[in-house]
């Protein structure tokens, strides 16, 4: 066994317990006063009909989903960096937050009130994602030539300024309620999911993964120069639009349901790679993991900080995240 394998072993083990330790502490966080004895009891099946309510319906979708959001984002932005070998690379760098967010906000301006779209908004912002992924693919691409990442990064940050120039417009002309509604969406909070939430985000985060994780020879070849990976035999502009399209659906459905969460796509990946090297078959799940600690924790943070108010995830998350970036930035052009 290499130490890379040996590292990754005790990274996994050491990420799978603190994930366990804040999922305890985010369930017994809350606005109802219940101490761990309590919260053991209820889980056991000895709580009442309110408590049971609190934990289940309340507190553990919302810790379920903090994992799964974290999750998902991060292994997206994993796939992100690697299509297009820039580690600064992310949904949002690529337009995929900006276009599903773009979709919730036309949606909620021509809807009669901010309320009748809830149901429709993991729709919409999956389309809208969609398409923003797949016009910046198009317009980065020519006919006959491998698609140029540098092009394609520099699409995603265009349309990315161009859409938030727009939202800017029609945000000023919605109401009080709408406004409120579009501004918690956009910075990005997991209040107010449910089990169906769960039930539709689960299955697509376990096949992706899957997905990704069996296709983690193609990925690390396309994280080679092209003309290696040509050699290799992985026909370049396919295999890129394939797992960018996988990515997307991946990255827009956590979106959808959590707000436009930045960060995170950009920095667990990175962190992954430092521990245990660049092979995806040790690489993509410790992002996994990284991911889920990292937004269960700062949801935590996020209820604890300033009790009995709320910080909203995607705040502490750009308080974590925007001075990692900054490091990065500097360690870049050292």
């Amino acid at each position: 066994m290499s130490a890379l394998q040996k590292r990754f072993y005790l990274y996994s083990a050491v990420f799978i317990v603190l994930i366990a330790v804040m999922f305890v502490l985010h369930l017994g966080t809350g606005f109802a006063d219940l101490s761990y004895v309590d919260l053991a009891r209820i889980l056991l099946g000895g709580g009442t009909a309110e408590e049971n309510m609190t934990v289940f319906d309340f507190r553990m979708v919302r810790s379920v989903l903090a994992l799964l959001i974290g999750a998902g984002l991060a292994l997206a932005g994993l796939v992100f960096q690697t299509i297009s070998r820039n580690e600064l690379a992310s949904p949002g760098l690529l337009g995929v937050n900006a276009g599903a967010g773009f979709g919730v906000l036309l949606l909620i301006y021509f809807s009669d009130t901010a309320s009748s779209s809830l149901w429709l908004q993991p729709l919409v912002a999956t389309i809208g994602a969609a398409v923003a992924a797949i016009f910046i693919y198009r317009m980065s691409y020519e006919k006959g030539k491998n698609l140029s990442t540098y092009t394609l990064v520099l699409m995603g940050i265009s349309l990315t300024a161009g859409i938030h120039a727009i939202e800017m417009m029609l945000i000023v002309r919605l109401s009080q309620e709408k406004f409120s509604q579009v501004n918690t969406w956009i910075i990005g909070s997991i209040f107010g999911g449910t089990w169906e939430h769960v039930a539709l985000l689960l299955p697509i985060i376990l096949l992706l993964a899957v997905f990704f994780y069996l296709r983690q020879t193609d990925l690390d070849v396309l994280a080679l120069s092209d003309e290696t990976a040509i050699g290799l035999g992985v026909p370049l502009n396919r295999a890129r639009f394939l797992y960018l399209m996988a990515a997307v659906a991946l990255a827009a459905s956590c979106v959808a349901i959590g707000g436009s969460i930045g960060f995170v796509g950009l920095l667990c990946p990175h962190i992954a790679r430092r521990l245990v090297g660049v092979q995806h078959a040790r690489s993509i799940p410790l992002t996994v993991l990284i991911g889920a600690l990292l937004v269960v924790s700062a949801d935590w943070v996020g209820r604890v900080i300033i009790a009995p108010d709320e910080m909203l995830l995607g705040i502490v998350i750009a308080l974590i995240g925007a001075p990692y970036f900054l490091f990065v930035l500097a360690r870049a052009k050292a």
